[in-house]
């Protein structure tokens, strides 16, 4: 790797949620390529699932999309989220959009993950207890499943949907035809699985070649499963210090102008 052929990461985060990833590749000295995997729709039909506000005592959001989609359509609706309940957020992004929303977050759990979040003291002893969780569509059914099993009432309220975004032939076939990418940055299980539609059984050869990072061991298998043979893989936390080994190591000969697969 050298400052004339910077490493090519693509950025598959939502739209929206890339900027901040975007803006840390670059800091590197990498370009960063963005192919949002996942787009982001509103759902604004869950408000007659919302239980009396006065009865929630604890409320999970699983994401910023869930904080600001939640808040934008109470607001709309012209109706006050109470500050007796306590609020857990999935994320420093997600605590940081809670807090612009004004509202005091509980806690934050370390992992950034739904395992470390169980872990909470508040969240283990739960029985009798009230919680609601804002999240979107679809995803994991731990959070559900270990609560209501510890005796909790749990009411999900999805307020988003993630959905294929629309791009041409000509755009998906320029990055593999050109091999405009050098690795690919993945953090989620979606936008891989997403990946593998866009591209179609030839892109696909290609994309299998192309060493990845994903944020999770959970991520890290379905890579595997589909075939990609080299994968880094970090946390939400641990990311930034990856890509900055990844220039002091130029990941063991990768970089752009002396590609290596293996």
């Amino acid at each position: 790797m050298n400052e004339l052929n910077p490493l090519r990461i693509l950025n598959t985060r939502p739209e929206g949620q890339n900027a901040e990833l975007t803006q840390l590749i670059q800091s590197l000295g990498f370009l960063s390529i963005e192919l949002p995997a996942i787009a982001i729709k509103p759902i604004n039909n869950w408000l007659n699932k919302l239980p009396p506000l006065s009865s929630i005592d604890y409320c999970i959001f699983v994401s910023a999309n869930a904080s600001n989609f939640f808040f934008e359509y109470l607001e709309k609706k012209h109706i006050r989220w109470p500050a007796t309940i306590q609020i857990f957020a999935i994320g420093k992004a997600t605590a940081n959009a809670l807090k612009e929303k004004g509202n005091l977050v509980t806690a934050v759990p370390n992992p950034e993950n739904s395992e470390a979040l169980l872990k909470l003291p508040p969240l283990v002893e739960v029985k009798d207890k009230t919680i609601l969780q804002i999240k979107g569509e679809g995803g994991l059914a731990s959070i559900h499943d270990t609560l209501t099993a510890r005796g909790a009432r749990l009411i999900q309220i999805n307020v988003y949907q993630r959905v294929l975004p629309n791009y041409s032939s000509s755009q998906i076939n320029s990055l593999w035809h050109e091999d405009a990418v050098d690795i690919i940055l993945f953090t989620s299980q979606e936008a891989i699985q997403n990946l593998f539609t866009f591209f179609g059984q030839e892109g696909q050869v290609w994309l299998k070649e192309k060493p990845c990072i994903v944020i999770s061991e959970r991520i890290a298998a379905t890579a595997k499963a589909l075939g990609i043979k080299t994968i880094i893989t970090c946390s939400n936390a641990t990311l930034a210090n990856t890509l900055k080994a990844l220039k002091n190591t130029q990941m063991n000969g990768l970089s752009a102008d002396n590609p290596k697969h293996s």
